[in-house]
């Protein structure tokens, strides 16, 4: 599906920000990127969705080189969620029915209504249909803009921090919503910082170090040597019978 292919990029010539990073994300499949900040994985992002070029490298949906995807053949091949959507004036039926935008031309159609209502249905944002998104907490904001994505039905979503400064409850709706789209067959690419959030959900796990690709493992193949050297941490991994945690100290 996703193929990103011996990407470079910089914004100064002289300081590479991604080096040469290869992976690929295959269909039905999340795989999550890891690593402290300022390792590339935001501009990495940026470069999946097609805001900025690879200065060498390509990126490919279904062998088809994103450059030369137009808008609406990028939205079915790709949806994108923020770390957190701003409060508006937008009702937060108005705003998942966004997710609709690329298919229809002026007016939404009656597939594109008939949708909504049932996406706000199946995620439990009934009660709120009406309410603007200024006028909800961050939590349930970040699971509407989810929806947004979804709603639009492409092949791949890739979320950025999906839980990042949300409540233990909102993170565990996020984690839980990515898990049943799974067994939809939908792939994803996530952004993470939580290890432990990321095992619960992931497939593969690509490791990032300065601008590189430091490792790409399975669930089991994940070391504590790989987290040391990526995190200048001294990690635990923690074998329980409802499955590994990771524990650290400096």
């Amino acid at each position: 599906m996703l193929k990103v292919n011996n990407v470079s990029f910089y914004y100064l010539k002289n300081k590479l920000v991604l080096d040469d990073v290869t992976f690929d994300v295959k269909e039905g499949e999340c795989v999550i990127l890891l690593g402290p900040n300022g390792v590339g994985k935001t501009t990495l992002l940026s470069l999946l969705l097609g805001n900025n070029k690879p200065k060498a490298g390509y990126i490919s949906y279904n062998d088809i080189d994103v450059k030369e995807l137009k808008a609406k053949e990028k939205a079915s091949y790709i949806s994108y969620v923020p770390q957190l959507i701003a409060g508006n004036d937008l009702t937060v039926y108005d705003t998942v029915l966004l997710g609709r935008l690329p298919y229809y031309k002026i007016y939404p159609t009656r597939e594109d209504i008939k949708l909504t209502n049932e996406y706000l249905s199946q995620f439990g944002l009934e009660e709120l249909r009406d309410k603007q998104t200024n006028q909800i907490s961050g939590g349930e904001r970040q699971i509407v803009s989810l929806v947004r994505g979804l709603i639009q039905q492409s092949k791949l979503l890739i979320f950025d921090e999906p839980t990042n400064n949300l409540d233990i409850n909102a993170q565990l709706r996020v984690l839980d919503i990515i898990k049943k789209e799974k067994k939809n067959n939908k792939s994803f690419l996530v952004s993470m910082h939580d290890i432990n959030q990321a095992l619960e959900i992931g497939d593969r796990f690509i490791f990032m170090k300065n601008g590189k690709i430091f490792a790409i493992c399975n669930k089991n193949e994940i070391k504590e040597a790989i987290i040391d050297e990526v995190y200048n941490v001294k990690s635990h991994i923690n074998k329980t019978e409802k499955g590994e945690f990771i524990t650290y100290e400096k």
